[in-house]
């Protein structure tokens, strides 16, 4: 009997050792991270435009003025042509019908790279934030040597181990009827929503670009 004893106690452990190893803790996912399906989703370089509720952007910016490109690179370019001032602000934009019209007032606009690090191909589907009473994804597109607006049909694809840059000019998470000055040196709380890696929080800084 007493020898039957320490075998019953390292049988217990044992067991016990057995189902620690089958069920480890998952280790929590990194912040603006997201993957389900293949798809492994990394936010970086977020940022939003400063913009008050009552009398545009911020500083008294002017509405938009068109002119040749001078560098097509990430923060520069956009999409062959350059604002010299806020480039979402008051630029022509094209609603549902093919009706344009003013987004000059209480609108701002986030920024970020997109990356997918996974096999699968995902997509950018929708987004939201507490600072407005809309958000939706556009892009911007050249209609008669016109810059406008347009909003994105579908989602934005987001290839396999590949990336998209939303930029000033391009792809861009469009906040409309901002609900609070969006001041430089704050922060907006956006979720973003992909077909595959599901909801994504992101913290982006504002900035006056």
């Amino acid at each position: 009997m007493i020898l039957y004893r320490p075998l019953i106690v390292l049988a217990g452990a044992l067991a016990l050792a057995a189902c620690g190893a089958a069920s480890p803790t998952a280790p929590a996912a990194p912040a603006n991270t997201g993957a389900t399906g293949g798809a492994t989703i990394v936010i970086s370089e977020p940022w939003a435009r400063a913009m008050k509720m009552e009398g545009g952007a911020m500083g008294g910016m002017e509405q938009p003025t068109m002119a040749p490109a001078s560098d097509s690179g990430y923060g520069g370019g956009y999409g062959g042509m350059e604002p010299t001032k806020a480039p979402e602000q008051g630029m022509g934009h094209g609603g549902h019908g093919g009706m344009d019209m003013d987004m000059g007032g209480a609108n701002s606009a986030a920024y970020m790279v997109i990356r997918n690090t996974g096999g699968e191909p995902d997509k950018l589907i929708a987004a939201s934030t507490d600072v407005a009473k809309t958000v939706e994804l556009h892009t911007v597109i050249e209609e008669g040597g016109v810059m406008r607006m347009r909003q994105v049909e579908g989602g934005i694809d987001i290839p396999a181990n590949g990336e998209v840059v939303l930029k000033p000019g391009g792809f861009h998470v469009m906040l409309i009827g901002l609900t609070r000055d969006l001041n430089a040196g704050d922060s907006v709380q956006l979720t973003l929503t992909f077909e595959k890696a599901g909801e994504i929080p992101v913290t982006a800084q504002v900035r006056q670009p």
